[in-house]
């Protein structure tokens, strides 16, 4: 039985998956703290996803609501689905006097979601969030034990893929008030990452093609005899 129809079918279907990971992370290429997902092969036939948890670049925004975690450590975010955990800071304050994420979801402190009366927020470099000279909670920035599985949940937000799996206070870490973290990879390597994939791709396309006509062929050839 020749092989090579079925390992290019398998490897076809197998790069399709890579280009799919490769176009979301492009596509996240300018989403403050999205945390890039690579592939790898766990056997021939299987591709692997995984999150790398790399320090993204940091920029000064100089808006006071944007918040950038130097070192370990996520911000817990509440949904609606339970906890979830990310690196964006980009925040701000819902009319009901919350920090939130872009899309609303408070993010919590130590004391649970945290709540502002005016517009002079500070946050210092451990945490701490003042409303005006008043200390009103801490930002409960966690981390995860070596070995532990993030997945994405929403474009920005991530959560164990082992629900059983719970997040411990960071240690090593610095906020920085007016900054933002970007994306954890580099849209170029991934540009090229994407034009070999689809090298690939075209070359398991092109093994399938050359098996269909030989059996095509062989076929014709014993029709005739």
């Amino acid at each position: 039985m020749r092989l090579s129809p079925y390992t290019s079918v398998v490897g076809a279907i197998q790069e399709e998956k890579r280009l799919d990971v490769i176009a979301n992370n492009l596509a996240n290429a300018a989403t403050p703290g999205y945390r890039k997902v690579g592939t790898r092969f766990e056997n021939f036939m299987e591709l692997q996803t995984y999150t790398q948890s790399a320090q993204g670049p940091v920029h000064r925004t100089g808006n006071p609501m944007d918040v950038a975690i130097n070192g370990e450590g996520y911000f817990r975010i509440q949904t609606d689905r339970g906890e979830r955990y990310t690196r964006a800071g980009n925040l701000t304050v819902d009319a009901q006097g919350r920090l939130v994420t872009p899309q609303g979801w408070p993010i919590l402190g130590q004391g649970g979601i945290i709540q502002v009366q005016g517009s002079d927020v500070r946050i210092g470099a451990e945490g701490q969030v003042y409303d005006g000279e008043n200390l009103v909670d801490t930002l409960d920035v966690v981390a995860f034990p070596p070995g532990v599985r993030l997945v994405h949940d929403e474009r920005n937000l991530l959560m164990p893929a082992d629900p059983n799996t719970f997040a411990v206070p960071a240690r090593s870490f610095t906020l920085e008030q007016g900054a933002l973290e970007g994306a954890n990879f580099s849209a170029v390597q991934e540009m090229t990452s994407m034009i070999e994939t689809l090298r690939i791709f075209e070359a398991c396309q092109k093994v399938m093609k050359i098996s269909y006509e030989e059996d095509r062929q062989i076929i014709n050839q014993l029709g005739k005899s």
